[in-house]
């Protein structure tokens, strides 16, 4: 069925239901006027269908003119696209062809390049064999001297840069550590704690004198021999001198004597009761200063022999400064640098305190006071921390821990606090002439100064015989023979110094000659 007759068969339906519903309509006047009415409308739907018709006609019109109008234009675009398509497929085969010709030209290029490098690879090989043979030299000592120039140049470079920032390191290292130890100094203000080596007892007869001389001298000098000391009379008027490097036993010396001269009959079995008496007084004594000292400090129920070793301190000295006094010191020292550097206070503190303690009984053993310093330690069951501590403060073994460090600094500096301790002309003379024997020893080193109370040895070294890398070589090893031979407290610089002189001269127009 076509559009049109759609339209015809629309326009029926639309005419019939008019006349029916104007013949079924009810109320109509009569039969003449219902006819003359579907007239009119049949007219009226006649007219409307031909309006109809006619639009659609001209709607049909459009449509095929517009179908018609796109079919074309769809025909253009299908040639246009084909004829596109077909221009590719010609480009396509054309660079297809060039492709070939390309890949066949670099293949061609890369042949003729690798031959080249294989005809470069014999030759350069043919004339290394021909200089080889020529100078009589070697590819692998042509490679070692290269080499060798190389880490020449590049080891001495950074041996400078080495020398240059360990020296900036030590400069930081050395005025951070300055201002610290200052510090700490300032906060102590303990005076000096040096002892006199001698006791000194006013008499008020010389009859008392006597009495203790005894006839031919017998009752001192059982007396001397019996507690070790020497008396000397007459030095001073009123007065008996008693001396003794251990001075336990001139402190008990002392409290017999005392008792002897509250004699009336002197024998050598009163002198020999006032001993056991003077022996157990002193016994006392140290107990008493080691109990007292070491509540000072915050211990309490220790054992009797370590108190007793504490107290033994008391009566000790090194280089005349008290050992007792020296020890709370460098707790103290150990302490307050511990609190500045974070470091355990209460490990630094005891370790500082103890680490002479065995000085109370090296006198009497024997053996060097660190390593007994350990045994007693070690006896009484101290951590390891506060027994390494202690231990390590003159180097037996590298300090391993912080607080040992701290306590190594704090003995040096209670050592070295101006009138601590005193030291004989002799020794210190012989002390500046070793230092310098020692730096004198290696080859190459002219002179040496010990300067600053030994504290700096500076060696002037001919510049002829070493060069500027040994001038490093030589300090090192200086400062190494010294801490090996030991017995010199705290730091010592090591100075190495090497001189380069050069002149020059004018002889008319030759131009300037070098001379060494």
């Amino acid at each position: 069925m076509s559009f049109l007759d759609i339209i015809f068969v629309l326009i029926g339906l639309a005419v019939g239901v008019g006349v029916g519903a104007f013949v079924l309509k009810p109320g109509a006047y009569n039969e003449e006027s219902r006819k003359r009415r579907a007239k009119e409308l049949l007219q009226e739907t006649e007219k409307e269908a031909a309006t109809i018709l006619e639009s659609a006609k001209q709607h049909v019109v459009e449509l095929a003119e517009q179908f018609k109008s796109e079919e074309a234009e769809f025909g253009a675009q299908v040639e246009t696209m084909e004829k596109v398509v077909a221009l590719k497929e010609a480009s396509a085969e054309r660079w297809g062809e060039r492709l070939s010709g390309l890949k066949a030209t670099s293949q061609k290029h890369e042949d003729e390049l690798k031959s080249l490098r294989e005809e470069a690879r014999e030759l350069s090989q043919k004339m290394t064999a021909e200089l080889m043979n020529k100078a009589a030299f070697t590819l692998e000592r042509a490679h070692e001297e290269l080499i060798q120039k190389y880490e020449q140049e590049f080891s001495h470079e950074a041996e400078l840069r080495l020398q240059r920032y360990v020296e900036w390191v030590e400069e930081v290292a050395l005025r951070e550590a300055r201002n610290a130890l200052t510090e700490v100094i300032c906060r102590y203000s303990a005076p000096a704690s040096r002892e006199p080596n001698m006791t000194k007892l006013e008499v008020s007869q010389d009859a008392v004198k006597g009495r203790i001389v005894g006839r031919g001298g017998r009752m001192i000098s059982f007396f001397e021999e019996l507690f070790g000391v020497d008396v000397i009379f007459n030095d001073e008027p009123n007065t008996i001198i008693i001396s003794c490097f251990n001075l336990v036993q001139e402190q008990t010396a002392k409290l017999a004597m005392q008792r002897l001269m509250r004699e009336r009959i002197i024998t050598e079995n009163v002198i020999l009761e006032m001993k056991a008496r003077a022996d157990a007084d002193m016994e006392k004594v140290l107990r008493k200063e080691g109990a007292r000292v070491l509540e000072m400090i915050g211990l309490k129920n220790l054992p009797e022999e370590l108190v007793r070793l504490v107290g033994r301190l008391n009566f000790r000295t090194s280089y005349g400064q008290n050992v007792m006094r020296h020890s709370l010191e460098v707790g103290y020292f150990s302490r307050m640098l511990a609190a500045m550097i974070g470091a355990d206070e209460k490990v630094a503190f005891y370790g500082g305190f103890f680490h002479d303690i065995g000085k109370a009984i090296d006198q009497e053993v024997g053996g060097s006071h660190d390593a007994l310093t350990k045994e007693i330690l070690e006896k009484y069951e101290f951590s390891w921390e506060v027994t390494h501590a202690a231990w390590t403060h003159h180097n037996a073994i590298p300090p391993e821990t912080v607080e040992a460090k701290i306590v190594q600094a704090a003995d040096a500096i209670s050592a070295g606090r101006p009138g601590a301790r005193a030291e004989s002309l002799e020794r210190y003379v012989e002390r500046m002439k070793e230092l310098q024997g020692m730096a004198l020893s290696f080859e190459g080193v002219r002179k040496a100064f010990a300067i600053n109370a030994g504290r700096e040895v500076r060696a002037i070294v001919d510049s002829d015989r070493v060069d500027d890398k040994k001038v490093v070589d030589i300090a090192v090893d200086i400062a190494k023979m010294v801490e090996a031979k030991g017995g010199y407290p705290g730091k010592i610089k090591i100075i190495t110094i090497r001189s380069t002189r050069t002149a020059t001269t004018t002889k008319g127009r030759g131009g300037p000659q070098l001379q060494p």
